[in-house]
Parts: C-alpha cells; structure tokens; sequence
C-alpha cells in the first residue's frame, strides 16, 4: 500500500488523518467535558483501530503497542511503525495544515509523507461503514480489559465549521399556512430570496401563522419517533421559531420555546439533547435507523490546538450537552433543497422548512 501519486483532500478529511495519526502516536486521548476542557482523570487507551478498505472489502487494521505500531491488512502484517516516528510526521502535519494557505481541496506533503508511513491509500480515515469514520479497540476503565469494537465519528475544527446534520430534501419539515381569521384571508407577502425571518414575519403581520403538518421524508418521521411519537413536533417547534426569530443558536432557540422554569418543558428538552447525540450516533434522514446506539461509542474532535479529545458514552451527558452548547440551525440553499415558498396543494397553503445543524466551533 506505497502511495504512488500526490493524494488531496479538504481540511476536514486531512484532519481525519490526522485524528487517526494522533491516536497512533499517544495511544489514546483523554475524555473532555461540555466545555471541551479536558478531564485529566479519564484518558481512553486505544488498542487497535480498525478502518474498512471498502476496494479491497478487508479491513485496515492498527494494533498499537507500548513504541511501535503493527500495520495488518486482512491477517497479514504490511509493517511495524515506531510511535516516535509518527508523531514527528504528525507535529510536520499540523503546522502545515494550520499554515493558513490552504484552501478548499489541496496536496499536503507532510501529509502524504504520513499516509505512506502508516500505509493509508486514502486521506480521510473513514472507513465505508455507514455510521463511523473508524473503529477502536479500548482499554476499559474499570477492568482495563480490551473492549469489543466500538465506532466513533471526527469533527474537526481546524477547517470551517463541520456540520452535525446536513440539509437535504429529506430534512424539510412542512407547516400549513393557516389564517387568524377564516373570514378575511389577506394576500400572500412577496418573499425574497434567502430573507427567511423577513418573510415569514411579513406573513404572520399580514394574518397568517403556521402549523407543523409533516415531514417530507417519511423515513425521517420514522426514525424521529423511535425518540418520542411526539419528538417531531418538539422539532418543528423549535426549528420554527428559529425562522421566526432569526436566531440560529440551538441552546437559546430551545431555552425559548421550552423554558427551563417550566415544568412540562423537561420532555422536550431532554429528547431534544438525545435527538443531538442520536444524530452524532448514527440516526440519518433517508435510511432506517434502528434506535440501536450500541454500534457507535461517541465522538473525536480535532481541536484547533491540535490536541484530540474524546466525547465517549461513559461520559454520555456531557457529550450531549456539549452538542446542546456548540451547535446552531444553518439555512442551506433554498433552490437546491426547495423549501422557503408557499405553493398550494388540494385548495390549502404550505411551506417548507429545511433543517440543517452545524457546530459553532
């Protein structure tokens, strides 16, 4: 697996190789609270990491030992790299990668210098799973025996700001355009393009409001309500008001349609965080999900320090909170995802509201 030829990538998939790298080189990281800070007390031991060829349908396999790193593919050992050496390629890395002349997709020599050190064919670590950009081996905290597989995702915030939840047809919820007054139905407001809070205040201030109907994606609906029957409704809520406000912070938007002092707002608010690490879990808009969160263990973010922390299950409340803290509604394209019109069907009035989630850092 010598690489023959420059390979390129986005910021984002040079830091999955270097998230992978780091763990090669420390053997670990250490576990984070809702602030990122780290929690000195819980470092997470890795043991193997195991990536998917989805070409050659074998896997990549990294056992790490206590100064070297055997490489496996399939059951046969391709080399055994030095920690030492891979987190000198590793520190060559990020002060290329952090130079700030990069952008969009770009060669990164240090980078490929480290893909033919740890024998990688592509830059991002993902493996062709579904749900996980890698797996891990770990050494369990309590009984330091070797855990069963278990999947984790890579954020990154060296680059732009990574998305939690990408836009698509599939995430546009549907509210009917419903009159305060059935007797006097006033002309529909012209909307202008991309001036979401503008246009739908305009229709509230001509008469109108809006009621959560649907979802486009009926798999999307399905998948909500293995939460809560009623989650989608939490939901449409919420993304509503955003529109309505303008405010785009998860936290503020759900703190105002649910407030804390209010005691039937502790439903929503919980499953609403579940519905945050649902997502960094595996939960997608057009395939089925399960509700099974066994297969994936939690998140890494690539800090802009460099240093790797670990969101794990164990510390599964601060992992949700840290995504309730640090991610905002985003407003995709309205053309390409086609929501933000009205449009008639069967004598009613409706419009579309797409759902798409970004970390703010």
């Amino acid at each position: 697996m010598v690489q023959s030829e420059a390979h390129r990538g986005n910021i984002g998939e040079w830091s999955e190789l270097y998230a992978l790298a780091y763990l090669l080189a420390y053997g670990g990281a250490y576990a984070a609270d809702e602030h990122q800070a780290v929690i000195p007390e819980i470092f997470h031991k890795v043991l193997q990491v195991h990536l998917l060829d989805k070409e050659e349908s074998k896997y990549l396999n990294y056992i790490i030992n206590k100064v070297d790193v055997e490489i496996i593919i399939g059951e046969n050992q391709i080399a055994k790299v030095s920690r030492s050496a891979i987190k000198d390629s590793l520190n060559l890395m990020f002060n290329e990668l952090t130079n700030g002349k990069h952008r969009r997709t770009f060669e990164l020599y240090s980078g490929n210098e480290l893909m033919k050190l740890i024998s990688k064919n592509k830059v991002s670590a993902g493996s062709s799973q579904f749900e996980n950009d890698l797996e891990l081996v770990l050494e369990d905290q309590e009984s330091k025996v070797p855990t069963p597989k278990v999947g984790f995702n890579i954020k990154s915030q060296l680059g732009g700001r990574s998305t939690l939840l990408n836009a698509s047809g599939a995430t546009n919820f549907i509210y009917e355009v419903v009159s305060n007054d059935q007797n006097t139905k006033n002309p529909f407001p012209k909307f202008e393009h991309g001036k979401h809070k503008q246009n739908i205040n305009n229709l509230y201030n001509l008469g109108y409001h809006l009621e959560y109907r649907s979802l486009a994606s009926t798999q999307f609906y399905n998948n909500l309500t293995l939460l809560d029957m009623k989650f989608p409704e939490y939901l449409a809520e919420v993304l509503l008001h955003s529109y309505l406000t303008g405010n785009d912070s998860f936290e503020e938007v759900v703190e105002k349609v649910f407030p804390q002092n209010n005691p039937t707002s502790r439903q929503p608010v919980f499953k609403l965080k579940e519905f945050l690490g649902a997502i960094a879990m595996g939960l997608r808009p057009t395939n089925l999900w399960d509700g099974d969160t066994t297969r994936f263990s939690g998140i890494l973010v690539v800090k802009m320090d460099g240093e790797v922390i670990f969101y794990y299950l164990y510390n599964r409340k601060s992992f949700e909170v840290h995504l309730f803290k640090n991610v905002y509604f985003e407003r995709p394209s309205t053309s390409r995802h086609k929501y933000g019109e009205i449009y008639e069907t069967n004598g009613k009035f409706f419009i579309k509201l797409n759902l798409q989630i970004r970390f703010n850092k």
